[in-house]
């Protein structure tokens, strides 16, 4: 081995990370149906069939923060940008967004009704989700969110909607989300790259900071080096 083979590190990978809140109306204007202007048809389809208005609120301030901040880093209007959200298992509309203007630029996106998360990634697939911490406040969560190893040893040193965030980014950035069973799989370990779903790429989580009445994640898929969250 020669010494630029020695001095060689793996490549520290970056995700970009942007929380806001929907009803803080800090970032959409008053003017909604002007910012509804930016989406495309099916965006706009969506928001339109959402009948409660928080819903509406945080679909919208997501789709049209999404667009901003992706037309920022391709210099592009907002408008102009196309996503395919292809589901895979019916081929309609309404999968993950893959931007078709540069399939190098990873997003995931996630939204309650008060709180949305994005997260954008040039090092690979991309996974967020956010969740109230009173969501898994119901019977029989453990046996819908757990592996049987966590039921069995309790989650007293986690708290069990930690557990189903970092469990549903990993998903979302394996491209798989829910059609894997959550119980099947092992929470991953903050920055630890992990084989969640055997055969395939192994994924890096990172728990995000956000307001004390959620809990968030994100993960990148087959990271190298460190993960660095860079928060907006």
């Amino acid at each position: 081995m020669d010494g630029t083979e020695r001095s060689r590190r793996p490549t520290d990978a970056t995700v970009e990370v942007w929380v806001r809140e929907s009803t803080s109306g800090a970032w959409v204007p008053p003017d909604s149906a002007a910012i509804a202007a930016w989406l495309d048809e099916h965006e706009r389809a969506r928001w339109a069939r959402l009948a409660d208005r928080r819903d509406a609120a945080a679909y919208l301030l997501l789709h049209a923060m999404a667009r901003r901040e992706v037309g920022r880093v391709l210099g592009r209007p907002p408008e102009s940008l196309r996503f395919d959200r292809t589901c895979p298992d019916c081929d309609r509309q309404h999968g993950a967004p893959r931007l078709l203007d540069d399939p190098g630029l990873h997003l995931s996106l996630s939204r309650t009704r008060t709180v949305v998360a994005l997260a954008l990634s040039r090092h690979g697939p991309v996974g967020v989700d956010i969740e109230p911490v009173d969501a898994v406040g119901f019977g029989g969560y453990g046996d819908v969110a757990l592996h049987p190893g966590e039921r069995a040893r309790g989650t007293e040193e986690l708290p069990d909607i930690t557990t189903w965030v970092r469990k549903e980014a990993a998903l979302k950035a394996l491209g798989v989300g829910l059609r894997i069973d959550p119980t099947t799989i092992a929470t991953p370990v903050p920055g630890v790259p992990t084989d969640v779903v055997p055969g395939m790429p192994s994924v890096t989580v990172a728990d995000l900071d956000v307001p004390r009445a959620y809990a968030a994640a994100v993960a990148l898929e087959s990271a190298a080096g460190a993960l660095a969250v860079r928060a907006h």
